[in-house]
């Protein structure tokens, strides 16, 4: 949910793909490729740094990995939300179809 809102609030602020594929993939790459964690379920790779994230379920993520855990989920939904905030100041929020056909 929270990657959701922000790879989406990303497009609407720049109305291009390149913010949410680049957060995608910096995300995924600083998991695996720095620190050996688990990406969306796989089996960890060695990366840079192999890290041992010990701790509760809610805070690490378990077997699935920290994308599925409270931290990645707060991170991720407070920056989706700051960025939609700043695409609805900018004006960049397209109403639905219905509305615009209604509007003309």
């Amino acid at each position: 949910m929270g990657a959701g809102l922000l790879l989406a609030a990303a497009y609407m602020l720049t109305r291009r793909l390149w913010m949410s594929i680049g957060f995608h993939m910096a995300w995924n790459y600083t998991q695996s490729g720095i620190f050996s964690g688990i990406v969306s379920g796989a089996y960890a790779k060695p990366g840079l740094i192999k890290a041992t994230i010990e701790g509760p379920l809610v805070l690490t993520g378990g077997e699935f990995g920290l994308e599925s855990s409270l931290m990645a989920l707060l991170l991720c939904t407070s920056a989706g939300v700051m960025l939609l905030i700043k695409a609805i100041r900018r004006g960049n929020i397209v109403p639905p179809f219905w509305s615009r056909a209604r509007a003309k």
